[in-house]
């Protein structure tokens, strides 16, 4: 087996029978399963960090130095995924030129489940105190790794239609949707004088939390969802290791036109956890983006489409 045709069936035997993408979808849901989304995205995200001293009555903030990133996202069938670099033409990249950020993300969608999994890493990172800029790491970094695995109760609720790819909501419609989410991140200090150490914490948490699709015009949508929940955080730092109650909650909201084969909007989403990181000390982990995206539908090539006929004749 070539390496092309490798690959092409690793994709779609990760869906497994649960996956109709055949479907041209319901009332509810046009699908364009024969079709590949190609999208430009501009993709602003951060992972902010702020430690509470209880005790001392102090907030320490350990925030990030932004920067925008150009993407390129692609979806066939039920896999999609993206990726992007930061260019110096935009204006909040040209600053603490030594700093970096980068985001990759794969999502799929295998029946009514959807599997993201996300990559974070930045480097260069300011310590602030009620806003006030304290001190500016360039080597200290964190990086996120992990996703989640959602459920959707209501069949008619596309939440493929939330990112405008490979299908369009309909009708107005919304759909519970439970959500076990599992995250490792990583502070990273070793390369920094006055901190010379590194600590990572393991989040898992169950989020019971609720979406809708509200199609305003024959190809424009309003979606929204919210999510509340808790789990737990196990924390490694200074050779200490401890197991702590986490809280989580999250908020998402996308505005966009979506035809046969144009589409469009914006799209933000912002999620926060919260946990001990000691006896005196809580932090909150605090991971958001907004994105700009403009995208275009073209048939699949031929030899996509057989392989996937053959592969799916198969399971």
């Amino acid at each position: 087996m070539g390496i092309k045709r490798y690959i092409v069936s690793l994709l779609f035997v990760v869906g497994g029978c649960v996956a109709q993408t055949d479907s041209l979808g319901n009332d509810y849901i046009q699908k364009f399963p024969d079709k590949i989304s190609v999208q430009a995205f501009l993709l602003n995200t951060s992972n902010e960090f702020t430690i509470n001293y209880e005790q001392e009555n102090i907030r320490v903030g350990l925030v990030p130095n932004q920067k925008t990133t150009l993407n390129i996202g692609v979806q066939y069938d039920i896999v999609s995924f993206s990726f992007g670099y930061a260019p110096k033409f935009f204006a909040n990249n040209n600053d603490n030129g030594d700093s970096k950020m980068t985001a990759f993300s794969v999502t799929l969608f295998p029946g009514r489940f959807m599997q993201r999994l996300e990559f974070y890493y930045q480097k260069g990172i300011s310590m602030e105190s009620d806003n006030v800029q304290l001190i500016y790491f360039p080597e200290l970094s964190t990086m996120k790794i992990g996703g989640s695995t959602t459920y959707i109760f209501n069949d008619n609720f596309s939440f493929g239609a939330l990112s405008f790819q490979n299908e369009r909501q309909l009708k107005s419609v919304g759909s519970f949707v439970p959500s076990l989410s599992y995250y490792y991140t990583e502070l990273n200090g070793k390369r920094v004088e006055e901190l010379g150490d590194k600590g990572y914490f393991i989040d898992v948490a169950l989020s019971p939390g609720y979406n809708y699709n509200w199609v305003i015009a024959k190809k424009f949508l309003v979606a929204g969802g919210l999510s509340l929940g808790a789990g737990f955080s196990k924390t490694v730092d200074e050779g200490e290791n401890f197991t702590s109650f986490l809280t989580q909650a999250s908020l998402s909201i996308s505005l966009g036109y979506n035809s046969e084969t144009f589409y469009g909007g914006v799209y933000s989403k912002g999620t926060a956890s919260n946990h001990k990181a000691d006896s005196n000390a809580a932090m909150d982990d605090v991971i958001s983006y907004v994105t700009a995206f403009f995208g275009y539908r073209f048939d699949a090539p031929s030899f996509l489409q057989k392989e996937k006929e053959r592969i799916k004749s198969k399971l």
